[in-house]
């Protein structure tokens, strides 16, 4: 996917065969980012900023957890920073250097999306829902009876002004307010 923030293009890809100290590798990357051991990833996704169809810097994360794809909710770009989903992780990189802000995991297992909401994010995990400051401060999180993955074509996850709307893997339906406590 392309974006553009300011001056800059970012291009956020998915690099699955991508590996840590090979030569062989189709793309190169400046920076390296790893969760833990790098032979042992289920996520690669590149980054590239280019300004004026230059490229000024490029990184890869590669983390485990989950297997996560680059997809419209995947990452937001906002102040300066990319803010991305990869496996278990959410990475926060500083624009235009990718420069590490922060790494958390906010899911044992896959964080799907990430949205904004009021000021912070929400983090859509298999396990858990966050909402978090762009400074990587958790606020709150919650988990049901059941992972938040549906496979009868039901959105297991929607924002409806200031509440969370959720389904579960069983159906079971929750609405959160914003700080996350359970109203239905």
């Amino acid at each position: 996917m392309i974006s553009s923030y300011k001056d800059f293009t970012i291009e956020v890809i998915n690099d699955g065969n991508y590996t840590h100290g090979s030569v062989d590798n189709i793309s190169s990357y400046e920076i390296e980012y790893y969760d833990g051991d790098s032979s042992h990833t289920s996520s690669k996704h590149g980054i590239r900023v280019s300004k004026d169809d230059e490229e000024i810097s490029s990184a890869i994360i590669c983390t485990g957890g989950g297997g996560t794809i680059i997809h419209k909710r995947s990452y937001i770009i906002k102040n300066d920073s990319i803010f991305i989903c990869c496996g278990s992780m959410i990475y926060s990189l500083a624009l235009p250097m990718l420069n590490l802000n922060w790494c958390k995991e906010l899911d044992m297992a896959t964080s799907f999306e990430i949205y904004e909401f009021e000021n912070d994010f929400l983090i859509h995990g298999e396990v858990e829902i966050s909402r978090l400051t762009e400074n990587g401060i958790i606020k709150w999180q919650f988990s049901g009876r059941d992972i938040f993955v549906t496979i009868d074509g039901k959105k297991e996850f929607e924002i409806i002004g200031d509440t969370i709307k959720l389904i579960d893997f069983e159906n079971y339906e929750y609405i959160l307010d914003a700080d996350g406590k359970e109203i239905k």
